[in-house]
């Protein structure tokens, strides 16, 4: 039922494209379709933190979390369907203007994905009220989605742990981008939701100054 228009965006493990949902009886809905890259379809590790994906954040509704409203596979490549957010990411906004927000914006950004987090921080299992666990380990400004009507959503659970999966907390991988790291995620230690606050805290500050907190050669 998807149409593919155009491909967005290619990325290391799938790439992603504006679709339209199509039914036969006429109804239509535009949403991006993110979908395993052809030769990863076959690797186990792909295709199961695609999964992990997926399932993780089907399980967060919340206004500033970009939802997820299908997923299967199509001739043996997984996809997911989202909502599509008509915008940009935080990283190409600030390549664009080239300079540091206004406070009150950036303050606004700030706040937006603070309610996203505090929302998948503490979210429960339904059945068993037992806390997930869910920490986005990769918080930056390219999974920071803006759109042109100020909605502010937070993007990419690809490499999200939760407690409730012993196989995404194993120690002695390090996952994330370098530039917004905590120590102990550097250090391939185990993470939790402090992770998360402090990678905030570096896109905040970056937004703000325009300058890069930390520098990697």
């Amino acid at each position: 039922p998807y149409l593919l228009r155009k491909r967005l965006a290619t990325g290391g493990m799938a790439e992603l494209f504006l679709a339209d949902y199509v039914r036969r009886d006429d109804f239509r809905r535009t949403l991006a379709v993110k979908k395993v890259l052809p030769h990863l379809a076959l690797a186990p590790e792909f295709t199961e933190m695609f999964i992990r994906e997926a399932r993780l954040a089907a399980l967060l509704q919340h206004p500033n979390i970009v939802q997820i409203v299908d997923f299967g596979k199509i001739q043996n490549i997984y996809f997911m369907a989202m909502e599509y957010i008509h915008g940009k990411n935080l990283g190409e906004i600030m390549a664009k203007v080239k300079k540091g927000l206004a406070v009150d914006q950036a303050v606004y950004i700030a706040t937006k994905i603070c309610l996203g987090l505090q929302y998948s921080h503490y979210k429960k299992d339904e059945e068993s009220g037992k806390p997930l666990g869910i920490v986005h380990r990769d918080i930056s400004p390219q999974n920071i989605l803006v759109s042109f009507q100020g909605e502010v959503k937070i993007s990419d659970f690809g490499i999200s742990k939760s407690s409730s999966d012993p196989s995404l907390t194993r120690t002695g991988i390090i996952k994330g981008k370098s530039s917004y790291l905590s120590p102990e995620q550097a250090l391939a230690q185990s993470v939790d939701r402090q992770t998360t606050i402090l990678a905030l805290g570096i896109v905040f500050y970056e937004v703000l100054t325009w300058c890069t907190l930390y520098n990697f050669i």
